[in-house]
């Protein structure tokens, strides 16, 4: 995935403003490069002379008639303000935006604030300087800032320690990093209402960085409360600068069914049959928790009320919501299906369809799902083992409105085999994905001991 995809760049002009810490000017010109032509670079702030001698050309605010000039020779080019020795000034918002309307600009990148090489910061009172206008704000941090003192990573650590709760001296928490982006006095101050924010969490360049900087993205999107829709993780200085795109993927447990060839022999329901140190129900919960799942649903039709109170007994995060199903007899797991998707809230990308007889499958499965998902390999992902598809089964939201279209009789199988060229088939290590619990002689075998 290119940098203008991951920041959801399309046809229409776009005026950015980047802010926080943690490589600002890097994503400025890797922005403006892979957006260009027509593509004018600026500060707020200021820039100094090194990070000028990025760009293949520079304008100058009192005279700007070379700007059309350089623009058709290089693609882009830098505007500031006067020069002062080793730094130069950055423009007014009102600069900026009169040079986004120019007709020879499609673009406008603007650095909104410094952070003096800082992975992360907290804003002055006097800064962000975003335009009003801005349709798109990048808040940028550092995952290198991880773990290590604020004193040693933060611009302004007091004003940081303020907004998290933080001692200056206490390292930076996973906690702590997603509130500085989605804080109103951190990565949204001054963020005009109709702006798309989208973070990036920068500098991720090996497999542990990755794994921090998903718990920090998953964060941020549960944190921002629907504000934020994506956060970019990558490093903009390395090939290829976008490892993933994470978006609000919801988890749709299924444990609406009557469960009929079980129940022979059973004085409960499948899914409170005991499974290790929880039921099958809560071995499913518990190691969806565990993935990097943003919402938990559970969906509930036979024995709902006894269902609904374990469901409500489960103590993790995030919270399961309950969905109940009353038309469960008809085609259960399409039906069930169904009612879920219809109540999603707009931002939710994908729901992660999950039967509740599975308790076997674990939480690192369900992330490799995530995982394909958010690195572009597709919006209908299936796993497979030893070439045998399994569940659980990913749907991305451009299938929604086809899935809510299948008839009743139908089953949510019938959506892939309609696009089977569109179906990333994922091999997975674990037998898990093919097992589920249909009699008593498989739970029998299969349940721990």
């Amino acid at each position: 995935m290119n940098i203008p995809s991951a920041f959801g760049f399309g046809d229409k002009p776009e005026l950015v403003a980047i802010v926080g810490g943690g490589g600002k000017t890097s994503l400025l010109f890797a922005l403006a490069r892979a957006l260009a032509p027509g593509v004018v670079a600026s500060t707020t702030t200021r820039i100094f002379q090194a990070q000028i001698r990025q760009s293949p050309a520079v304008t100058y605010a009192d005279d700007l008639s070379p700007l059309e000039d350089q623009l058709q020779r290089y693609g882009m080019t830098l505007v500031v303000g006067h020069v002062a020795g080793e730094k130069a000034f950055g423009l007014s918002a009102k600069e900026v935006v009169a040079l986004w309307q120019r007709p020879s600009v499609q673009h406008v990148l603007v650095e909104a604030d410094g952070s003096r090489m800082c992975p992360v910061k907290a804003p002055a009172d006097h800064e962000p300087v975003i335009p009003s206008e801005s349709t798109l704000v990048i808040p940028v941090v550092g995952i290198d800032a991880l773990h290590r003192p604020l004193t040693a990573v933060a611009h302004r650590p007091e004003r940081v320690s303020a907004l998290t709760g933080l001692s200056v001296n206490d390292d930076l928490t996973p906690e702590a990093m997603a509130l500085l982006q989605t804080h109103p006095l951190g990565g949204l101050k001054n963020v005009p209402p109709a702006a798309r924010v989208i973070p990036l969490i920068n500098k991720v360049e090996d497999e542990a960085e990755l794994a921090a900087a998903r718990q920090v993205a998953r964060r941020v999107l549960m944190q921002a409360h629907g504000r934020i829709q994506r956060v970019v993780i990558g490093a903009v200085q390395k090939e290829p600068p976008v490892r993933e795109v994470q978006t609000p993927v919801t988890a749709v447990i299924l444990a609406a069914g009557e469960g009929v060839r079980m129940r022979q022999g059973m004085d409960q329901p499948k899914q409170l049959l005991p499974w290790g140190a929880h039921t099958v129900l809560g071995e499913t919960l518990h190691q969806v928790s565990q993935s990097l799942v943003h919402e938990i649903i559970v969906v509930t039709g036979h024995e709902a009320e006894a269902i609904g109170a374990a469901v409500r007994r489960f103590d993790g995060w995030p919270e399961p919501h309950l969905v109940h199903n009353p038309d469960y007899r008809e085609g259960e797991m399409l039906s069930s299906l169904q009612r879920a998707v219809r109540g999603l809230d707009a931002g939710v990308t994908a729901v992660l369809v999950i039967l509740a007889d599975q308790p076997m499958v674990e939480a690192a499965t369900y992330s490799q799902i995530l995982y394909a998902f958010w690195q572009g390999k597709g919006e209908l992902i299936a796993p497979t083992f030893n070439g045998q598809r399994g569940n659980p089964v990913l749907i991305g939201r451009r299938y929604f409105a086809e899935l809510l279209r299948l008839p009743a009789g139908s089953a949510p199988r019938a959506l892939l085999q309609t696009h089977p060229d569109a179906l990333c088939l994922l091999s997975v290590d674990t037998e898990a994905v093919v097992c589920d619990l249909d009699t008593p002689a498989e739970y029998e075998r299969l349940r721990p001991t």
